[in-house]
């Protein structure tokens, strides 16, 4: 994911020395080092892994489907996570040579990029299984929240996903799990934990019920998404950006507006009622809005100081939760009474 990097100053120092800077390795494998982080994204990959294998049982997909899907998965997201980090660094590798781009040890993963991945690898699976695109997607959607949660816990030992300075008048939160401590003795906000329990809630929301084919994984692409516009803002670390712009952020906003631009062709298609074109401009007009807010408050942190920094969160947050709820409205039929 965005965090899992490490983006080096250029400087005249072996790429291998900068991007092993500050962590430390527990052991070595093929002569590379292995960190406590490595080890919690391997984790979280074996986790996912097991939920795959039981959520496709419970879909009663094929016999070997898991298997295929993981093995395909593995490369695939690792590759998509590589590509879509060295895309959006392009200069930078431009600068330190692309014979750098495939040196996975040195970090540097992104991901939407490894989502991405995932996807390809459940439509390959599914075309050579047989079986529906959709209800292999679905099937990923779990898992991939779980590796999600697991994988922001592991940042822990990264020293990436923290946030803001811990003010003296919160002071009181000066401890794990609210905060984390640097080399310094200043605690930051551990933002990391607060995304890694938020992608548990959505797993908790992915598995509750079952849902027409296509619906558990498109609930999992607009809670995700809709939620990380507001914690990629908390973020203070050395998160993915195009000059101010942050990736994560835009690339969800992308995401959700792909999803309402699907859900208006599909349901037109397939003779689904649409809420009214009133309603339905209505709520277009209330989502650029809560882009709009979301844009504004990235500025007002730095830039304006009219509103104190619990206000702007507060308005962020209230935003992307608009932009979830608008988005569920358009993408899900609502229900007959």
């Amino acid at each position: 994911m965005e965090d899992w990097d490490y983006v080096g100053e250029l400087t005249d120092e072996p790429w291998d020395e900068v991007a092993g800077e500050g962590v430390q390795s527990l052991f070595t494998v093929l002569g590379k080092p292995v960190t406590a982080y490595a080890v919690g994204l391997a984790l979280a990959v074996l986790l996912g892994l097991l939920l795959l294998w039981w959520t496709s049982r419970r879909a009663k997909l094929k016999d070997g489907t898991a298997s295929t899907l993981g093995l395909l998965a593995i490369p695939l997201g690792l590759i998509g996570a590589r590509l879509f980090y060295v895309v959006t660094q392009y200069y930078f590798f431009e600068e330190i040579g692309f014979e750098n781009a495939w040196k996975l040890w040195q970090g540097g993963f992104a991901l939407w990029g490894a989502v991405g991945g995932v996807a390809l690898a459940a439509l390959i699976t599914a075309k050579i299984t047989g079986q529906k695109a959709a209800a292999l997607l679905d099937a990923c959607a779990a898992p991939a929240a779980l590796t999600i949660s697991v994988s922001r816990f592991a940042e822990y030992f990264s020293g990436e996903g923290i946030g803001l300075y811990v003010e003296d008048w919160v002071k009181a939160f000066r401890f794990f799990p609210f905060a984390v401590q640097n080399e310094f003795g200043e605690w930051y906000w551990a933002v990391f934990m607060l995304e890694g329990l938020v992608a548990l809630a959505i797993l908790a929301a992915v598995l509750r019920k079952e849902r027409p084919a296509g619906d558990t994984a498109r609930l999992f692409l607009i809670l995700y998404s809709a939620a990380q516009v507001f914690l990629e803002s908390l973020r203070r670390d050395g998160c993915l950006k195009w000059q101010f712009v942050r990736v994560s952020q835009l690339t969800a906003a992308i995401v959700l507006g792909l999803l309402i631009i699907a859900a208006i062709i599909r349901r037109s298609r397939a003779a689904q009622k649409l809420p009214s074109l009133e309603a339905l401009i209505a709520l277009c007009a209330g989502f650029a809005v809560c882009i709009g807010l979301c844009i504004w408050m990235e500025f007002a942190i730095d830039k304006f100081h009219e509103l104190p920094v619990w206000g702007v969160f507060l308005i962020t947050a209230l935003s992307c939760v608009g932009l979830g709820v608008i988005t569920c409205r358009i993408v899900f039929p609502k229900k007959k009474a």
